[in-house]
């Protein structure tokens, strides 16, 4: 079953995962846009992107459990096909709080049937040594696929409309279902053969997949949290501090939040490979907390400070998906392991899909239920963020390095 590090294999699959991912924060890219288009309050604006992550975990609870009994390929396949689609509803339909709802949720339902089913293909494609590396490869395309979403959205809404920004996203990830069908044909029609007989809730190792899920629950909250929140935060400090083109904004954007997610997610893999999952995880988690509490204190500092502050909050942050991927995958047999996933899906990012729209509440139950602005207090907001990371931190802390390394 596995093999030397497929790089042809992998980089099919890395560019796959950009593109596809490239819908997701069309949205949020757009929101300084369509807050007043729309009508939309901070808390409103925080549930629309909630539906996409709420979406996006329940997609990923079916897709996952679907791979204890089906061909993955075929499912990541399919979800890409869907993934499409869906964009298709939310260029022409959504225009409002209610329809972009229900278009947003609809596609993190197909969007979250691409996740669970790559990191499945990538436990089977390489072993323990390789694993994180090749784990965090694909997170970095998906976060690469976020800062193209992220900044493409923010500049082209700002030069023509948000309608051409959704229009361009949605072509980057038709284009991404090729390189899914080049990296895949050969598995297509792969016989899987499943041994049902043991249950993952029965398994000798479900302590550890307890506190596995329990940290993955915690760091969902704090990533779609500053994913959602950290544009908008970032958007109206380098506005108000410098004289910028929309051009540079949005670039800038993308690369403080998501390219360096794209290092993060390679260099947390990496690092967990060398020296250990366990250990790298509570360096993180920990690390990524502090930066929460922190980050809302800055908007009075130097911009070029606070850029600098969030790229190292945003590499925190994410650098240790990956790896909690990879340790689970590592202390769950491969019989069960769609369930595993499913089952920390719908608890991590089921709850963490929430986190968007808390967060848009104590926005404005902490300013007076004011209009965003150059103005907001964002300390508790974002404060509530590192709660989450400190939980993060405690689970990755107890977890059994015998076993996850």
């Amino acid at each position: 079953m596995y093999q030397n590090f497929n790089w042809k294999w992998n980089n099919l699959v890395f560019v796959g995962r950009l593109l596809t991912s490239s819908l997701f924060f069309m949205y949020v890219g757009s929101l300084p846009f369509l807050l007043e288009s729309w009508n939309l309050s901070a808390s409103t604006a925080g549930l629309i992107q909630t539906a996409i992550v709420a979406g996006f975990a329940l997609s990923l609870f079916i897709s996952s459990y679907l791979c204890d009994y089906f061909n993955p390929n075929k499912i990541l396949i399919i979800s890409a096909i869907g993934n499409v689609i869906a964009g298709l509803f939310f260029y022409f339909i959504a225009k409002d709080f209610i329809s972009g709802l229900i278009c947003n949720l609809l596609l993190g339902l197909f969007q979250g049937g691409i996740y669970g089913p790559s990191m499945i293909l990538v436990s089977e494609q390489f072993e323990k040594k390789h694993r994180g590396l090749a784990m965090g490869s694909m997170l970095a395309g998906q976060s690469f696929g976020y800062a193209l979403s992220l900044s493409s959205s923010f500049i082209l809404s700002n030069l023509y409309s948000p309608s051409v920004a959704f229009l361009f996203c949605l072509s980057c990830a038709f284009l991404g279902i090729i390189p899914f069908l080049i990296a895949l044909q050969k598995d297509l029609r792969k016989q899987y053969v499943f041994d049902h007989s043991v249950s993952y809730f029965h398994s000798k190792k479900s302590s550890q997949n307890k506190l596995l899920v329990s940290g993955y629950t915690a760091h969902c909250v704090e990533l779609f949290g500053m994913w959602s929140w950290l544009p908008v935060f970032l958007s109206f400090v380098l506005i108000k501090d410098i004289t910028i083109s929309p051009l540079v904004l949005g670039v800038m954007i993308g690369l403080v939040l998501h390219l360096s997610g794209v290092f993060a997610g390679l260099t947390g893999g990496m690092l967990a490979d060398q020296f250990g999952r366990k250990n790298i995880l509570v360096i993180f988690a920990l690390t990524s907390s502090v930066l929460s509490f922190t980050i809302g204190w800055t908007s009075d500092w130097h911009w070029g400070v606070i850029c600098l502050i969030c790229i190292v909050y945003s590499f925190f942050t994410i650098g240790d998906s990956g790896v909690l991927t990879a340790a689970l995958s590592e202390s769950t047999d491969r019989n069960f392991l769609g369930r595993a996933l499913a089952y920390r899906s719908i608890i991590g990012m089921g709850l963490g899909s929430f986190t968007p729209g808390i967060f848009g509440f104590i926005l404005d139950w902490t300013n007076n239920h004011q209009s965003i602005s150059q103005n907001t207090n964002w300390i508790y907001a974002f404060s509530f963020l590192g709660v989450a990371g400190l939980i993060a931190t405690l689970n990755a802390y107890r977890t059994d390095k015998s076993i996850i390394g």
